[in-house]
């Protein structure tokens, strides 16, 4: 059989439709909509169907929008659009969980302008490292130990996780970060890079800022350990959920850290 481009053309058009649709939805919207589908005889009443599926304001534009999908493919059953809904809907989650997204803080205060969607840092910070379970990757040019910081890398390190720590030596921070985890050195590593291995006559800084969870999620940013930079400077900062991009962080640093690399323990 000949294929036909136009209609090969206008399917993966109506398919990626039902991709764009189903990440607009919550996953409970999706999993109503796949039962009541699954009752549908055709595109006639589904809008009525489906808004009594998941009465929630406004959602009705999504279901006019799907109304019009199955109208187009009417020779699909209710229970195949809704497995098509349900399968593009989990590849939508699979995405959006190795996706990045933009972390932020501060200032304190102010209006209403000044605030945005973004994730905290503080928050972001939190997830990655309550995230890991094996290898904990913590970067930072300065370092002035705050509560909450100590508990959460504490409690990473009580539950198994090997806590790798790279600091400014010159900040004062490599000081300030053993004082509490004296009792962890085997599962708290510290490291430094001495001013013999440095370029610039021993004047270059390790100047990066970065946590990481395993291969599997990292936090990325300006923002320094301390709790002005993670609660009222303002900083920004990306959460990378791309396993293969954290992974090329992560070898970099484990190769500084290696035999050959300038890096040592502290």
């Amino acid at each position: 059989m000949t294929p036909n481009p136009a209609k090969e053309t206008e399917r993966e058009r109506w398919a990626l439709e039902l991709a764009k649709l189903a990440g607009r939805l919550n996953p409970t919207a999706v999993r109503r909509w796949a039962d009541a589908l699954e009752e549908c005889a055709g595109p006639g009443q589904v809008e009525h169907a489906l808004l009594d599926a998941h009465p929630v304001a406004g959602m009705g534009h999504h279901a006019a929008d799907l109304a019009r999908l199955w109208h187009r493919r009417p020779h699909l059953s209710g229970e195949a659009l809704g497995l098509a809904l349900l399968g593009a809907a989990a590849a939508a989650e699979r995405a959006d969980q190795c996706r990045s997204s933009v972390v932020a803080t501060g200032p304190s205060g102010g209006s209403a302008l000044h605030k945005s969607a973004a994730r905290t840092t503080g928050a972001a910070l939190e997830e990655v490292i309550r995230s890991a379970r094996e290898r904990l990757l913590v970067v930072s040019y300065a370092h002035h130990p705050s509560t909450r910081m100590v508990e959460e890398l504490t409690a990473a390190a009580e539950r198994g996780v090997v806590v790798d720590v790279l600091l400014e030596e010159k900040t004062g921070a490599l000081k300030a970060f053993k004082t509490p985890f004296t009792h962890m050195a085997d599962q708290v590593r510290l490291w430094r890079w001495p001013e013999a291995r440095r370029g610039a006559n021993g004047k270059a800084s390790m100047h990066a800022k970065l946590v990481a969870a395993d291969t599997a999620k990292a936090l990325v940013g300006s923002a320094n350990l301390t709790g002005h930079a993670l609660h009222h400077n303002i900083e920004v900062g990306v959460l990378v959920r791309d396993p293969s991009q954290v992974k090329r962080l992560v070898s970099h640093f484990r190769a500084l850290m290696g035999p050959d690399g300038p890096l040592e323990r502290a």
